[in-house]
C-alpha cells in the first residue's frame, strides 16, 4: 500500500470520526477499500466515536473543573462531545486541548443569556491549565501569565465557593501567576498595575 493511498485512508477515517463527512460516505468510502463488510466497519467507526466521545470529556474536565461542577456532569459531558466535533484537537498531546472553550461557549446565544459567567470561568481555567506547563521562574517573585477581566466572581468560582445568585456579586480582575512549580490566581483591584 502506497503512503499517499494510506494517507487518504487516514483522512477518511478522521472525518468520520469527526463527522466531516456524512458518516454513510465515509464508511461506503473506507469499507470499500477494507477486507471486512460496511457493518462491521460501521460498528468499527461508532466504537472509536464512542472512545473519542469518552476522552473528549475526560481531558475536558481535567482542564476544567469548575466548568464541570457549574454546569453539572451531563451537561458538561454534552458540551464536550459538541466541542469535540466542531473543535478537533490540532495537536497530538491532547493535553492543549481545549484553548478555544470560551470563544466557543461565547457563541451559544442561550448559554450567554443564562449562564454569562460562564465564558469567563473558562478563561481562567484555560489560563491556570496553560500555566502548568508555563517555564519555570528563578526568581522567587510571583510571574504574571494572564490577566482576566470579569463582570463575575470567577476567582472565587474557580476557588470552590458557590452562588445562588450572581446578580449581585462584584465583578473580579484575576490574576493567573507561576511561582516556582505552582501555578495560582488571585483577585486583584480594577486599577492595580502589574
Amino acid at each position: 500500500m502506497s503512503d499517499s493511498v494510506l494517507l487518504a485512508q487516514q483522512q477518511m477515517l478522521l472525518d468520520g470520526l469527526f463527522d466531516s463527512w456524512p458518516a454513510v460516505q465515509a464508511s461506503a468510502a473506507l469499507a470499500s477499500q477494507q477486507a471486512w463488510p460496511a457493518s462491521q466497519y460501521q460498528r468499527g467507526l461508532q466504537a472509536y466515536r464512542s472512545n473519542a466521545t469518552i476522552l473528549a470529556q475526560r481531558v475536558l474536565a481535567a482542564a476544567f473543573p469548575t466548568m464541570r461542577r457549574l454546569m453539572g456532569d451531563e451537561s458538561f459531558d454534552g458540551l464536550a462531545a459538541h466541542f469535540w466535533r466542531t473543535n478537533p484537537p490540532s495537536k497530538g498531546d491532547l493535553a492543549q486541548w481545549g484553548e478555544g472553550l470560551e470563544g466557543f461557549l461565547r457563541a451559544i446565544p442561550e448559554l450567554m443569556q443564562h449562564e454569562a459567567h460562564l465564558p469567563d470561568v473558562a478563561a481562567l481555567e484555560w489560563a491556570l491549565h496553560a500555566g502548568l506547563t508555563a517555564a519555570d521562574s528563578d526568581s522567587i517573585d510571583p510571574v504574571p501569565l494572564a490577566l482576566i477581566e470579569s463582570d463575575f466572581p470567577i476567582v472565587d468560582l474557580v476557588g470552590g465557593k458557590n452562588f445562588e445568585d450572581l446578580s449581585d456579586i462584584q465583578p473580579q480582575r484575576a490574576l493567573v501567576y507561576r511561582q516556582g512549580f505552582k501555578t495560582s490566581c488571585i483577585s486583584i483591584p480594577k486599577d492595580a498595575s502589574l
